[in-house]
């Protein structure tokens, strides 16, 4: 029987959840709706889907663009969108 110290066993954990995360098959052909403002910040989301970051994972991105945050949140709740990036605002967070 072998025995593991701590940190053999948090490798291996580590190990395990990093295979899964690399393994892009799981997400074929699932195409994700998300909903983006146009602000400068959420640029990542911009370069991801033109260099086809996203793509290449095996996800098909559509962005959705809203003028405010609050109607993302609304877009979310009803299945419009799948997901959104945004910031923290006071009208997100008396819609939560």
């Amino acid at each position: 029987m072998t025995h593991f110290n701590r940190r053999q066993t948090l490798g291996l954990l580590g190990a395990a959840a990093g295979a899964g995360l690399a393994a892009p098959a799981i997400a074929m052909n699932k195409k994700i709706v998300v909903g983006a403002l146009r602000f400068t910040s959420h640029a990542g989301s911009f370069v991801a889907v033109e260099r086809n970051y996203f793509a290449e994972a095996g996800l098909d991105v559509e962005l959705r663009f809203f003028e405010a945050a609050q109607p993302m949140a609304v877009a979310i709740a009803s299945g419009d969108v799948d997901y959104a990036v945004t910031a923290v605002s006071g009208g997100l967070i008396s819609l939560a």
